[in-house]
């Protein structure tokens, strides 16, 4: 990650991720996906798993009501 000054506003910092970060992201994924699969998701039954995929739409709808724009997907 590097820090720039927002150019539309000195008020604000961003954070804009590098090559070498997003390197790192790519190569951390596949064991960060499978340790919340172990340690989130394989312990709750069926019924629980569709009870929070519920609940993750609804926060979702209220987030925003018009939903996911094309081409774009929420996760």
């Amino acid at each position: 990650m590097r820090r720039t000054p927002d150019p539309t506003d000195g008020r604000y910092t961003l954070a804009i991720l590098t090559d070498d970060g997003w390197d790192k992201i790519v190569a951390t994924a596949p064991g960060h996906v499978a340790e919340v699969r172990r340690l989130v998701f394989d312990p709750m039954t069926k019924a629980q798993r569709k009870q929070l995929r519920e609940i993750g739409a609804r926060v979702l709808r209220a987030v925003d009501p018009d939903g996911p724009r094309p081409g774009t997907h929420p996760f």
